[in-house]
């Protein structure tokens, strides 16, 4: 039973092969002949300036409403000496009572921080946007057919050595060209 499987894999990768060979060989000779470009994701995203600039606002915004939350907590919250010396029902009360304006202020920082990550997705997609649309003008400028938006620590290039993956590496030339056209992004603020 196994012979018989591995036989008919066989016949069948043997046919795929000479039909995929057929159909290549009976190409007109400019179909395969196109000019592919690569873009280094990886640099693009780590280099944009308006990228990093959204990063840094994040971390000013989400630490601003941390302590705007910290804050909030620490209004409510009675001393330790004043704790003490109330009645055991004016103690319940109080717990109650910060309880509730704990719960209302984690409630409305997990709404403001909800906001920040939706604020920053659309920053994004609005830049990735962007490097789409200057990734296409470049390659319309150098007569590029494909551009591949890749990791360089996962390219697979057959034979290219450094000088020859150089010209077919657009990142620096997108890279520049985004960081002219948008060097700062304002993300919406949470407050």
């Amino acid at each position: 039973m196994k012979y018989t499987q591995l036989f008919i894999s066989v016949i069948v990768l043997v046919i795929f092969l000479f039909v995929g060979y057929k159909v290549v060989k009976h190409q007109p000779e400019d179909a395969l002949n196109i000019k592919v470009a690569i873009i280094d994701s990886d640099k693009v995203i780590s280099e944009s300036l308006a990228l990093q600039n959204i990063q840094q606002q994040i971390k000013e915004q989400s630490s601003g409403l941390q302590q705007e939350f910290e804050s909030e907590l620490e209004k409510f919250k009675p001393s330790k000496e004043e704790f003490e010396l109330l009645s055991e029902e004016a103690k319940k009360e109080r717990t109650e009572q910060f309880d509730k304006h704990a719960l209302s202020a984690r409630d409305s920082y997990a709404k403001k921080m909800l906001y920040l990550e939706k604020s920053y997705r659309d920053a994004v997609d609005s830049i990735f946007n962007k490097i789409k649309e200057v990734a296409k003008e470049t390659a319309e400028k150098n007569n590029i057919d494909l551009v591949l938006f890749i990791s360089k620590k996962n390219q697979v290039l057959y034979s290219m050595d450094e000088a020859d993956l150089d010209k077919v590496d657009l990142s620096d030339a997108v890279l520049k060209n985004i960081n002219k056209e948008i060097p700062e992004f304002a993300l919406k603020d949470v407050n």
